[in-house]
This record gives C-alpha cells, structure tokens and sequence, in this order.
C-alpha cells in the first residue's frame, strides 16, 4: 500500500480465461458461459492481441442475427404474414450460422490497456478514465499479464476506503 490505499493486485480478478483468435464466435459464447465470465483475453500464438467482451459478442449476435428474428406479436394471422415470418425465420437460420463461424479476430476489441499490480487503485481509474476503458489488464513484475482490473470493482473499492 502506497498513502493506506490498496494497490491493484490486491483486487484484480485471476481468472483469466484466453481464447485463440481463430476461434469461433459460438465457442467464445460456450466459453464464457462455462467459466462465467464476461470477457475472453484473445491471443494469436500464445501474445494476447485483443479482448473479447460479452458485450462486442452479444452486440455482434443482434447485428448478425437477432435484428433479422421473426417478430411474432400479432394475432390471427392472414397466409402472407404467416410467409413473410418464416422467410423471416429462414434468414435468422442463415445468418445465426454465419455468426456462429465467424472468428473471434473479427469482431474483437483491439484496443486494451495494462498496468503493473502494483500500482495504485487512484493511478487505475485515472488510466481508465483517460484510456476509456471498463478494464485493464494487470501485469506482473516480468510484464506477464496476470489478472483483470475492472471499473465497477475499482470504484467499489475506493468508495470502502473513503
């Protein structure tokens, strides 16, 4: 502790789960979902390259798929309507595929932050206000990357302190 305040590695998230940029995106959706996490660190022989957020995945989800779904709220139904949703439904099928292949490199966030864990917790909000970030990627004295910072525990944290 630097002043009393904590540092980063005291509160930085360990789990770190990685995913090959090569991947799918229906694998990165399987694999958040299994480690309950709601960001990949993406990597490109074994360098990390980008992030993966539940956020980029699911935004990608509707732009590919969800925005093409059938809209089901009307009753009683006339023979065309009935037409116009499945061809609807057809297309969500098609796209719902092509999402599912698409490489986790296509739609992943290239821009990402680290900072050491021994840095202050002040020194981390000041880096993701400046940055724009919800997280950063903390590292260790050899510069591997170690953990995850994210903006909501930060500020939590601070608030205990004050």
């Amino acid at each position: 502790m630097t002043n009393g305040e904590k540092m980063v590695g005291s509160i930085a998230t360990r789990n770190i789960v990685t995913i090959d940029a090569d991947d799918s995106l229906e694998n990165a959706g399987k694999q958040m979902d299994k480690n309950q996490v709601s960001m990949l660190v993406v990597t490109e022989n074994k360098k990390i390259i980008g992030l993966l957020t539940a956020g980029d995945w699911f935004k990608s989800f509707y732009l590919h798929v969800g925005c093409h779904l059938p809209d089901y709220k009307f009753h009683g139904e006339r023979i065309a309507q009935h037409e116009l949703q499945n061809a609807k439904l057809e297309n969500a099928k098609k796209r719902a595929k092509e999402f599912k292949q698409t490489k986790v490199r296509d739609i992943m966030n290239r821009h990402f932050n680290t900072i050491s864990e021994d840095a202050s917790l002040t020194k981390a909000v000041h880096e993701m206000k400046a940055s724009d970030l919800r997280r950063l990627l903390v590292t260790d004295k050899t510069g591997e990357v170690n953990g995850v910072l994210g903006r909501t525990k930060t500020i939590l944290e601070l608030l205990s302190e004050l």
